[in-house]
């Protein structure tokens, strides 16, 4: 079930989270140059409109009041305007210029209320200079049938902010797929489908998500790496841990997810030996089950028992996903699995496969020579070593 929000009013927002010794310091700057002459007003547009003046398929640029503008944050980041910005960019600016700004663009509704899709932040700026709501900023004004549905509406709306976001540095991950998602772009939808049966959800597009994702794009490259099937199964793998929880609120890295995708792919046939050789065992799953959820639960019992053994905490995403001063690429993280894994089928003291002498072999094997084969020598190296280290949970 998808989540449609309530249209907010920018200035009302503005007035409830810009504080009071930011408008003091910009109290000494001022509206720089004047707005556009002989630009029509937009109660007055609304006037005609209602007379049949205007169809529903011309746009019209006018001067709308601020406090006249709403924003949806069905798909637009109204909740996340970033007021720091707003300060930063007058100052540099020396005050507002409404050449800068140039024209918003916004869509009538059939109840009569204008949708803000691009300018959310210059409506803000505007707001911050002069504290007043009356004042006024040139809006390229559309207008919605009177008999549209509202997915349809919002449809349109997002297609419209996603065409001004999809290109901006400034728009995070969730708000571009937020718009792109409500516009229906392809891509957008195919990662949507993909995740939303795992529970997985992104930006609030998904009512009922167990679980977030902010670096969906890195899930999306291990799909291509490594196929659907196998980041299934990792998913799969990872939110099973969280299945006695009814909501885990738990964000998914999909560094983590790519890391662990190219490890089963590359490995993948180290990986069903050993289960095979150990009674059909499915040991990557219960792999990611003892580091990331009962490892330090069974450890604590083992030693209120009398085993004098040392606690360790249970890994998480992060140490997976960390880099190092030397070495950032992906094949580090999957050199941290090969350990665990390792480690893990070492401790269950399980058969392994000819002259191995571990599981997923780091000299023997042909294996882990190609997965690092392109790399410099000296990262061979290094990744040679931090396969055969220990994981750490590092608090």
């Amino acid at each position: 079930m998808l989540v449609l929000k309530r249209a907010l009013n920018i200035v009302a927002l503005a007035v409830a989270n810009v504080k009071d010794n930011v408008l003091e310091g910009l109290s000494h700057l001022d509206i720089i140059d004047e707005l556009p002459k002989n630009l029509p007003n937009l109660e007055d547009i609304l006037g005609d409109k209602g007379i049949g003046l205007y169809t529903d398929k011309d746009s019209v640029v006018c001067a709308a009041r601020l406090g006249d503008l709403l924003s949806d944050p069905t798909y637009n980041r109204t909740e996340d305007i970033s007021y720091g910005n707003c300060e930063r960019d007058l100052r540099k600016l020396k005050g507002f210029s409404y050449k800068a700004s140039g024209i918003l663009f916004a869509f009538i509704r059939p109840d009569g209320s204008v949708i803000v899709t691009q300018g959310n932040h210059r409506s803000t700026m505007l707001w911050m200079i002069t504290q007043d709501s009356n004042v006024r900023i040139p809006v390229n004004l559309n207008f919605h049938p009177e008999d549209i549905s509202y997915d349809r509406m919002i449809e349109i709306e997002s297609e419209n902010h996603n065409a001004d976001c999809a290109f901006r540095s400034t728009q995070d991950n969730d708000s571009k797929f937020k718009s792109a998602f409500f516009s229906k772009q392809p891509w957008a939808l195919d990662i949507f489908r993909f995740l939303s049966p795992l529970g997985i959800g992104i930006a609030g597009t998904l009512q009922s998500a167990r679980f977030t994702t902010r670096s969906y794009n890195y899930i999306t490259k291990a799909r291509k790496e490594s196929g659907d099937d196998i980041v299934k199964g990792v998913l799969k793998s990872f939110t099973s841990l969280y299945d006695d929880l009814e909501n885990p609120d738990v964000e998914i890295l999909g560094n983590f997810v790519r890391a662990a995708s190219v490890f089963v792919k590359f490995f993948g046939k180290h990986i069903k030996e050993i289960d095979s050789n150990n009674g059909n065992v499915d040991s990557f799953n219960e792999m990611i089950q003892y580091y990331f959820r009962d490892m330090e639960i069974q450890l604590r019992n083992a030693r209120k028992a009398g085993f004098p053994i040392a606690i360790k905490e249970n890994i998480t995403q992060a140490d997976i996903c960390k880099g190092s001063k030397i070495y950032k690429g992906i094949e580090l993280f999957v050199c941290r699995f090969i350990s665990l894994y390792n480690e893990y089928v070492q401790t269950k003291d399980w058969k392994i496969s000819g002259r191995n002498s571990t599981a997923i072999p780091l000299i023997e094997g042909k294996e882990f020579a190609n997965f690092t084969s392109q790399l410099d020598p000296f990262f061979r190296s290094t990744l040679a070593d931090v396969a055969k280290a220990p994981v750490i949970h590092n608090k």
